[in-house]
C-alpha cells in the first residue's frame, strides 16, 4: 500500500477529481489531515460506487470521500445575511 499523504497534497495532486482515502492522521478537531490514496476520479458516481465497495470490504476502515475542485461553480455568488 501507498504511503500516506497530506489532504492538502492530495487535492494538489487530483485537481478537480473525486477521491477516497484511508484516514492515517486526524487533527485535533478529528478533521482528516492525511491519508492513503484509495481511488481517485472525476465521475462522481463512480466514486460511490467504489464507496459501496470499500464499505462492504473494510467495514472499520476510515474513510474521507471529498472533492478536491471547487465546490462553488465559478460564477456562483453567495451572500450570507448578519444581523
Amino acid at each position: 500500500m501507498s504511503d500516506a499523504i497530506s489532504i492538502t497534497a492530495i487535492r494538489d495532486m487530483y485537481p478537480e477529481e473525486w477521491v477516497i482515502a484511508k484516514v492515517t492522521e486526524v487533527d485535533e478537531a478529528n478533521v482528516p489531515v492525511a491519508g492513503i490514496v484509495l481511488v481517485h476520479h472525476p465521475d462522481e458516481e463512480t466514486i460511490f460506487e467504489s464507496l459501496q465497495a470499500y464499505r462492504a470490504e473494510h467495514p472499520a476502515m476510515r474513510l474521507y470521500t471529498f472533492f478536491t475542485g471547487s465546490v462553488i461553480p465559478e460564477g456562483v455568488h453567495l451572500a450570507f445575511p448578519f444581523g
